[in-house]
């Protein structure tokens, strides 16, 4: 892998994460997009498959998947620090302390389904775009995207109803969740599509690169490269 290629993954993993967060926290803002009552978490939170395909493409699947198990860690990290935060004394009055405190501190089983149904979603994505680059190639990359998007963007939304709602909401309240949502997600899913043409395919330098662990010497690790 290139050095400009190297940067352009550390942007694209920089961009994944923050897109992640920035779609955590529009999530509290409500909007009527295309005639459907959705949160601002819809418009954010789609572009990160799709960063995850640029990662992909650049690196392949390990890094792909590695990108996914950290934002989920680090998304983890961020919520136990709001919760903390939000149980320390504040310098405000009691009102607005336990407004904030319900503001920062999630519900745990929405905290939960927020990250299987992420995690899960995202690999499911990486194994989809995988078998598409096995079948193409390098031909058709806007299906790589189309094809991962169209199953994983779904998904997410199915296994984060499901866990957070299961038992505790009709079929058809669910389904209402269910369909409104993921229509606006696929349409800013598919708007982030020609992102992948912004990155390069990952090269056979950068598989040498992944074959050397961290306990190769200097010399060693020159040698696989060669």
């Amino acid at each position: 892998m290139s050095i400009r290629n190297l940067h352009v993954l550390i942007l694209v993993s920089v961009a994944y994460v923050a897109a992640q967060m920035v779609a955590d926290i529009s999530n509290l803002r409500d909007l009527v997009l295309f005639g459907y009552g959705v949160s601002a978490f819809s418009i954010a939170y789609p572009l990160t498959f799709t960063l995850r395909d640029m990662a992909h493409k650049l690196a392949g699947p390990h890094v792909a998947r590695t990108l996914i198990i950290a934002a989920a860690v680090i998304y983890l990290i961020v919520q136990a620090f709001f919760a903390i935060i939000s149980s320390l004394p504040p310098e405000m009055t009691p009102e607005e302390s336990v407004a904030i405190g319900q503001l920062l501190t999630p519900e745990w089983r929405f905290l939960l389904a927020a990250v299987v149904a992420s995690v899960l979603s995202q690999l499911v994505d990486t194994e989809v775009y995988t078998r598409w680059v096995d079948r193409f190639g390098g031909e058709h990359q806007w299906g790589r995207v189309l094809v991962s998007n169209l199953i994983g963007i779904p998904l997410d939304r199915i296994l984060f109803l499901l866990i957070a709602f299961l038992g505790s909401m009709s079929g058809d309240m669910l389904w209402d969740f269910f369909w409104g949502t993921t229509i606006v997600r696929l349409v800013f899913g598919f708007i982030s599509i020609p992102g992948i043409y912004l990155v390069e395919e990952h090269s056979e330098d950068w598989i040498h690169i992944a074959e050397i662990r961290h306990t190769d010497p200097p010399s060693f690790a020159r040698a696989k490269n060669k």
